[in-house]
């Protein structure tokens, strides 16, 4: 209870965190990912908003952990249950296309997320 509740309050950081690497960092590279997210986003957040006369965005420091707020274990099991590979770079963009509203644009030479997707959206209910 009590580490729900540090998160809690770390929650409107790690969502705009979240939100900036869903909107901006999915047609990139992972070098560049991690580099936009740690650097970039994560470094503007942090100073940007702990100086001057806008309050500070209280926000995981020590591990902002984009991927922890975007899906969960389980989740990421069933996806790779149903063709997703599991390195990371497919699952931050599996986390992308669960979270979006709209169809990204997706590059994938060989073919393994389309044969995920196909699996993925292939229930009755889909149809």
């Amino acid at each position: 209870v009590i580490l729900m509740e540090a998160a809690k309050t770390l929650l409107t950081g790690d969502v705009l965190l979240s939100s900036a690497f869903i909107s901006y960092a999915g047609p990139f590279t992972k070098i560049y990912r991690d580099k936009l997210m740690n650097i970039t986003f994560f470094e503007f957040l942090k100073t940007r908003f702990a100086s001057g006369d806008t309050p500070e965005i209280p926000m995981s420091i020590e591990n902002p952990n984009h991927m922890s707020i975007l899906t969960s274990d389980a989740e990421i099991a069933i996806w790779n249950q149903d063709g997703l590979p599991a390195d990371l770079v497919s699952t931050e963009n599996g986390a992308i296309l669960n979270n979006t509203n709209r169809w990204p644009l997706i590059i994938d030479p060989q073919l393994q997320g389309i044969a995920w997707l196909r699996n993925k959206e292939s229930a009755p209910g889909r149809n």
